[in-house]
């Protein structure tokens, strides 16, 4: 049976994959949108997990006992998620006609561009390195400035946009986005947060040029970045292991570890990434274990989520992370406690935690609607960048949505988009003062059913 769900879910992660394609090519969804960052995230973190650990025994941690009926219940808990999630995304809702609106914002040349980048790596330092000192207020700048500096390489791509043929804007973007990764690197070697940022810097590329090319070159365009994304995560992975101190390493000590990774190690990592931390496993483990040797805990994501602004310190019975619950119901003593070592619950790990006849629709629905709002607010701000950028500043959180903790990553989505956001404001005014931004026409909105190459035609001439 195990082997039988397997081969399952490759047919899904294969149909995943081809309904993607098929929606971008229909023009229904954008290729690179937060909807197909958190469906390649799934298959990450819950398909091909799952697929590793039934055909070949990659359990890590925790695994379930029955391999027969546990995994079913999985595959089950998995296609009704999928088809609900779908469903959340594409219904109209009716606030998304709030969003379909348009208005005059800021624009300006290439130089404009990358001084707001410059600006904005400086707004990101101070949240990362500076405020971060700042007891309780810190963890809060630190989630802050990594949407400040995905969103400091975006201004950077959409400068670097304006001449893809100029070296000069090309060494500049790059060196920006290098910077923006090196201060993520202080005291913290996250994946999520470095991976954001190349993802924020594609992000602006994307919808400032590429989205307009023709079908078969932004994919070929796509395919190239995403091979150099993949090989940055996964020379990242490389330099992790359990045991090392990474959040406390020093800008210097991520180089070094960089510098040192060997080639076994870089084949490693890339086991490591498609394991997705063993969540798909994880989750089977909770099935198994909550409701039976440990309780429910009703809708503890969405408890989590409501007390998580609320510092520890002022609420001794804050509730606690899954991911760190997991290792003491689990018996994991050999990384260290839950408040040092933490596993990946997955998406529907939560679910079957926090009773599973109401949180798996809840939440698959929730996830798509969430999604929706940030999808539609982006196509409909292909002319407002100071819009469309934030829009893209918490694409690491969006990816490991599936991997869980998600309500922190809920969380962090909302403080990343809302601090690029405010960022962006307060630089694009100092760059407007210098005279290298100026306020726009206000033009009307991208309409969803014109193609995108049509949209292009007509901006470049001036129509739109």
């Amino acid at each position: 049976m195990r082997y039988i769900i397997a081969l399952y879910f490759a047919t899904l992660v294969i149909w995943i994959c081809i309904r993607i394609f098929r929606l971008a090519q229909q023009e229904r969804v954008e290729l690179f949108s937060t909807h197909t960052m958190f469906l390649a995230g799934f298959i990450i973190f819950q398909l091909t997990s799952s697929i590793l650990g039934l055909g070949f025994d990659l359990f890590g941690d925790l695994q379930p006992a029955n391999f027969r009926k546990t995994p079913l219940i999985f595959a089950a808990m998995v296609t009704i998620f999928l088809i609900l999630f779908e469903w959340g995304y594409k219904r109209d809702w009716s606030i998304l006609a709030r969003l379909r609106r348009s208005g005059a914002d800021w624009d300006g040349n290439a130089s404009g561009w990358i001084l707001l980048a410059l600006v904005m790596t400086f707004f990101g330092f101070l949240l990362k390195v500076v405020f971060v000192m700042i007891p309780l207020v810190g963890i809060i700048t630190s989630q802050a400035a990594t949407g400040v500096l995905a969103a400091a390489a975006g201004c950077a791509a959409w400068g670097w946009s304006k001449n893809f043929r100029s070296a000069g804007l090309a060494s500049m973007a790059l060196v920006i986005l290098m910077t923006a990764s090196l201060i993520m690197l202080y005291q913290s070697f996250g994946r999520r947060a470095a991976l954001g940022i190349i993802l924020g810097f594609g992000w602006a590329i994307y919808y400032a040029y590429w989205r307009v090319l023709p079908k078969g070159v932004m994919i070929r365009w796509l395919a190239i970045a995403g091979i150099i994304a993949s090989l940055v995560l996964t020379l990242y992975t490389a330099t992790r292991t359990a045991r090392d101190a990474f959040e406390n390493r020093s800008m210097g000590d991520a180089l070094r570890a960089i510098s040192e990774v060997r080639l076994e190690d870089m084949t490693a990592g890339y086991v490591a990434i498609l394991t997705g931390q063993n969540s798909g496993p994880l989750s089977m483990w909770a099935i198994e274990t909550y409701g039976r040797g440990y309780p429910y805990d009703f809708l503890h994501q969405i408890k989590f989520l409501v007390a998580m602004p609320i510092p520890r310190e002022f609420w001794t019975g804050k509730p606690d992370a899954l991911a760190k619950k997991m290792v003491y119901h689990g018996h994991v003593r050999n990384k260290g406690g839950g408040n040092v070592y933490n596993v990946g619950p997955g998406i529907i790990g939560h679910t079957a935690h926090d009773f599973p006849w109401i949180a798996l629709p809840l939440y698959a629905i929730g996830l798509g609607w969430m999604l929706r709002m940030i999808d539609e607010r982006t196509v409909w701000s292909f002319h407002r960048p100071f819009i469309l950028i934030p829009c893209g500043a918490a694409l690491g959180q969006t990816l490991a949505l599936a991997r869980g903790e998600t309500a922190l990553f809920v969380w962090e989505i909302g403080v990343a988009i809302v601090s690029a956001y405010i960022a962006m404001r307060i630089g694009g005014r100092v760059v407007t003062f210098l005279g290298l931004m100026w306020m726009t026409d206000e033009l009307p909105p991208q309409d969803p059913t014109m193609t995108a190459e049509d949209w292009g035609d007509q901006y470049y001439e001036g129509t739109v």
